[in-house]
């Protein structure tokens, strides 16, 4: 292999169907935002080294307008791209695999973590899967909450079926009981429970949490691990608990891409940039920092490749096993994200801080 200063500087092209607009608006932008920074990044430094050559990205996104059709429209005109994102969006990525499987590609998929979309042939999923998200509050709140009574809160979808699935395994294990599972709009504003949890769009849990005239002894929503969710609860998000796949605070000892200072500098910068399109606020949340996550292991597995030839790329990524600033990557034999584990938070004081695992916490959960 030629050094780098002898390597032929070759442009490839990084393309994703990602939600400008739509029901899926907020997380897309921030998708979108992370997607830009890690080319942006990844260009700046000389690109990518492959076999003889060092490919140099540029990035294309088109909106797919959070919807199927135009999840496919999309990837039609991005059917030449040398490296394909996912959209966000679980139900959204099942029409984007099933548009690789068709022509033969692979998606490095950020987006959608509902378990059964996960293991559809052709993704290469960065995320912890669905079944984890509700789960690992539950874990979080165990020793406080022996016994606990569970209501959970579930909108329709393959992503809030395959939480509320993983919540009612983990309550079993716990020694917990799930009482009742409703949608958003059947839960009464002084639920008699000890456990509130809810996953549904963003918007649902939102209402749900805002509405809530006596809270049970802890409360969880999916919407929590975004900062949007404070920001526009204000004070009444305090003591709110949810999962997050990444926060500003955690620190991973690194052996792939850049360490977590570096891409949180990228990212807030990125974010000052994107508030004139609709990125809320300085902070960094989970999406984007997907996004980031989805682009470095893929041009990390073409280095490793030597390739980027999708099933090259493909045999290259299931075989990995590293961390990068966004944590532990590794595949499972179903096709799931295996190693990468999810984190809990808790706003306190207007601030979401990181409460568990203990290794990562930035401060202790109160209930």
């Amino acid at each position: 292999m030629e050094t780098s200063q002898q390597a032929t500087s070759k442009p490839i092209l990084v393309g994703a169907p990602l939600s400008l607009s739509g029901r899926y608006a907020l997380q897309g932008r921030l998708a979108a935002a992370g997607l830009n920074q890690v080319v942006r990044d990844v260009a700046a430094a000389g690109g990518v080294a492959v076999g003889e050559d060092r490919l140099v990205p540029r990035v294309a996104i088109l909106d797919d307008g959070s919807t199927r059709k135009g999840v496919m429209k999309a990837l039609d005109m991005l059917a030449e791209a040398d490296l394909l994102l996912g959209p966000y969006g679980s139900d959204l990525v099942v029409e984007a695999a099933r548009w690789a499987s068709e022509h033969g590609r692979v998606l490095w998929n950020h987006g959608g973590s509902a378990d059964d979309s996960q293991r559809l042939g052709g993704l290469i999923s960065v995320a912890s899967p669905a079944s984890r998200y509700l789960a690992c509050v539950l874990e979080a709140i165990a020793p406080s909450l022996p016994n606990a009574r569970v209501w959970l809160a579930v909108g329709p979808g393959r992503f809030a079926h395959n939480a509320a699935e993983g919540a009612r395994g983990a309550a079993q294990r716990l020694g917990m009981t799930v009482t009742r599972v409703t949608q958003h709009a059947d839960v009464p504003d002084s639920p008699d429970v000890d456990v509130l949890l809810c996953a549904g769009a963003f918007t649902d849990d939102l209402a749900l949490v805002a509405r809530l005239r006596r809270r049970p002894a802890a409360v969880g929503a999916v919407a929590a691990g975004l900062w949007p969710f404070g920001v526009q609860l204000r004070q009444r998000a305090d003591g709110v608990l949810g999962p997050s796949q990444w926060e500003e605070g955690a620190r991973f000892a690194v052996d792939v891409g850049s360490n977590q200072a570096q891409v949180l500098r990228a990212l807030r910068a990125a974010a000052v940039e994107s508030l004139r399109t609709g990125w809320v606020g300085q902070h960094v949340d989970y999406p984007a920092a997907q996004a980031y996550a989805a682009g470095t292991i893929a041009f990390h597995a073409a280095g490793q490749a030597g390739s980027i030839e999708d099933r090259e790329l493909e045999a290259a990524a299931r075989r990995m096993r590293c961390t990068t600033f966004f944590g532990r990557f590794g595949l499972g034999g179903d096709g799931r994200q295996a190693d990468h584990e999810m984190l809990v938070v808790q706003w306190q004081e207007s601030v979401k801080r990181i409460v568990w695992p203990s290794s990562l916490a930035e401060t202790t959960l109160s209930l």
